[in-house]
């Protein structure tokens, strides 16, 4: 009972720590975060520049390898400016079901987006990673809880400035880039093949005085 208070106390800080520094957001210069991607082993690591595939205009864009993931949580109906509320009142609902049902959090809030995202209302997922403890099976869903499964693959990933909620500019400029970059190519880009989702992160400045809002937007190679 003890080491479950505590995992739920851990559990509910990581959340709200994330949640507060999300709405900090400002304008400056950013250094490069060093954290991993939330979902990546933490023994997968690769020098800064692996897998990049360029820059422009705020936006720096990588390739990179995902292993399968499971992401518990809810499906709701909202446009994309709705998902800061969404995070705010899902995940201490999430973190709730990961304690009471001893899941292993692999990472951090998840958003996952059926299609791409445009500004009307949208189907969006809200969710944590997960895996079951021990080797025991995935416990029984319920309450509107599903498991999302994310396949495993090479991943196109931009990390750019943004706070949750006002990341469609972003999703925007990131499709005209890899729009460009495909044709630059010769391969075409079939947009209804990707599955996209997003999550965030902060960092610092040049002169480690403003927290900087950070969103990480990722899409499937075709």
């Amino acid at each position: 009972m003890i080491f479950a208070k505590k995992c739920f106390l851990g559990f509910s800080l990581c959340v709200l720590v994330l949640f507060n520094s999300c709405q900090q957001g400002a304008d400056g210069q950013q250094e490069k975060s060093g954290m991993t991607d939330s979902t990546q082993n933490a023994d997968a690591i690769k020098p800064a520049d692996a897998g990049l595939l360029g820059s422009d205009s705020g936006i720096v864009v990588i390739e990179m390898h995902r292993n399968e993931a499971q992401l518990l949580g809810f499906w709701q109906q909202m446009p994309i400016s709705a998902v800061k509320n969404a995070i705010k009142t899902n995940a201490q609902l999430i973190v709730n079901r990961i304690v009471k049902d001893k899941y292993k959090m692999e990472g951090g809030l998840t958003v996952l987006y059926k299609e791409f995202p445009t500004p009307g209302s949208m189907d969006v997922f809200v969710g944590i990673p997960v895996k079951p403890s021990g080797k025991g099976k995935m416990p029984a869903l319920s309450e509107g809880f599903v498991l999302e499964t994310l396949d495993s693959g090479t991943y196109i990933k931009a990390t750019v400035n943004a706070e949750p909620g006002e990341t469609l500019p972003k999703w925007k400029a990131f499709a005209a880039w890899m729009q460009k970059r495909m044709n630059t190519q010769n391969q075409s880009v079939a947009a209804g093949q990707y599955p996209y989702f997003e999550y965030f992160q902060d960092s610092r400045n040049a002169e480690m005085t403003t927290t900087v809002a950070q969103a990480v937007l990722i899409m499937k190679k075709p």
